[in-house]
């Protein structure tokens, strides 16, 4: 079928979407056919980026229904939502049915919230993640198939954390995973997305994008971790807007994919506001990892902290480029910005670009910075001399290096799932 009007409409119909919705998918389908695919040569926020092994016409636009998806049995969650394609929902947990409804707590399938609270989903839905940012993001919101919608009201704290789920079960297919999620006044949780892809021959197109708004006094935690197959290709945006003294830790964990682009933006739109931004990402053969990020202090007396730590070994390779930018109006702003990119291989690359744009003078602190190299040889000579191995000082030092930002994964799932494939590919 490719991707056309009529795929648009077969995904949006596999769900009983309301129209709405449809009409909306309908619209972004419109933008993606009169935008062109970025050009590589003149567009600087693509110069880096080759699209010319990426056919679009030899994907598939979605993954049809095949059985309902599973949900893993994680006992330090709240609740777990799986999902597996088009394929219907799997939830575990009486809480989410029983007392996390009660109390005015959504979390389910995307789908299913447009029908039953429109008034949370159709007026937030791509309203931060917009459809005209570019071709890969008008497709994402015209074929985004399966979902996650998680509404938190005012006041409502989660002692345990919410994860969500999603498998693309099928190479040579489209997966477009979309989350959104409404933080209420005084709200305090945190939420886990997963993204998991087959490792298959063909290749796959995926995003695993997010829509994520702080209320006043909200406090989020929110973490992603990508392991798409070794044949993915990833296009996926993150967007946060962060209100009124709420306060914002994200960690996102990027593991596989053959080309993973991500961008995250964080829009610190209320005076008080806080955003801790933390990355990993591990790279072996010949993966490419691109991260784009913004930190916009729009409003005064607000404060972001970012680090993006990653490794490549074999021919891999990572570009980093990060924004921070202050408004005219954002006085008292305090933000940092670093990226630290370990070589542990001749042939990896790694090529870092921080950026500072600032509209007022009146800030506390505005700094960032980048390195790039190898393991230290000094650290390696004297672990060595004291009879470890080469190959163990060296993994010491690597899972020592990326220690920092995955002990701030407030997750033990994720933790434990992420430390067992950093020791497989450090070896």
């Amino acid at each position: 079928m490719g991707f056309s009007r009529a795929a648009v409409e077969e995904l949006s119909a596999l769900h009983t979407e309301p129209d709405w919705l449809r009409l909306r998918r309908l619209e972004s389908f419109e933008v993606f056919e009169r935008t062109a695919l970025p050009d590589t040569k003149t567009d600087e926020e693509w110069r880096q980026v080759d699209l010319k092994p990426l056919s679009l016409d030899a994907l598939r636009p979605f993954e049809q229904p095949d059985g309902t998806a599973s949900a893993e049995i994680i006992p330090e969650a709240a609740a777990v939502l799986g999902q597996r394609g088009t394929s219907p929902v799997a939830a575990r947990s009486e809480r989410l049915d029983g007392e996390l409804a009660r109390q005015g707590v959504f979390f389910g399938p995307l789908w299913a919230a447009a029908q039953d609270h429109r008034e949370l989903v159709e007026q937030r839905l791509f309203s931060a993640v917009r459809a005209d940012r570019d071709k890969f993001a008008a497709l994402h919101a015209a074929l985004f198939s399966g979902g996650t919608f998680l509404y938190v009201p005012d006041g409502m704290t989660l002692e345990q954390p919410l994860i969500s789920q999603y498998w693309a079960s099928a190479s040579g297919s489209t997966a477009l995973p979309h989350t959104l999620i409404v933080a209420g006044k005084g709200s305090r949780f945190q939420y886990v997305d997963e993204f998991i892809g087959p490792a298959g021959v063909e290749t796959t197109l995926v995003s695993g994008s997010a829509e994520v708004f702080l209320d006043e006094g909200a406090d989020v935690g929110y973490v992603a971790v990508q392991r798409w197959g070794t044949s993915a290709w990833q296009f996926a945006n993150q967007r946060f807007h962060v209100g009124r003294d709420a306060r914002l830790r994200m960690v996102d964990l990027a593991l596989g994919g053959r080309f993973a682009r991500l961008r995250v933006d964080v829009i610190m739109d209320g005076p008080g506001g806080q955003a801790e931004l933390k990355g990993l990402f591990f790279g072996t053969g010949e993966q490419a990892f691109d991260f784009r990020t913004l930190q916009d202090h729009i409003a005064p007396h607000t404060q972001s902290d970012l680090l993006f730590k990653g490794a490549l070994r074999d021919a891999s390779r990572s570009v980093y480029v990060g924004s921070v930018r202050v408004e005219k109006d954002a006085r008292g702003t305090s933000a940092n910005q670093a990226n630290r990119n370990l070589l542990l291989s001749e042939k990896a690359r790694a090529t870092s670009e921080p950026i500072l744009e600032i509209l007022n003078n009146d800030i506390l602190r505005c700094s960032h910075g980048a390195t790039v190299g190898p393991v230290d040889p000094e650290h390696l000579f004297y672990l060595t001399s004291r009879g470890i191995p080469g190959p163990v000082a060296q993994r010491m030092l690597v899972e020592g290096f990326l220690k920092e930002v995955l002990d701030r994964v407030p997750v033990q799932h994720v933790r434990n799932l992420v430390e067992q494939e950093l020791a497989t590919r450090i070896g």
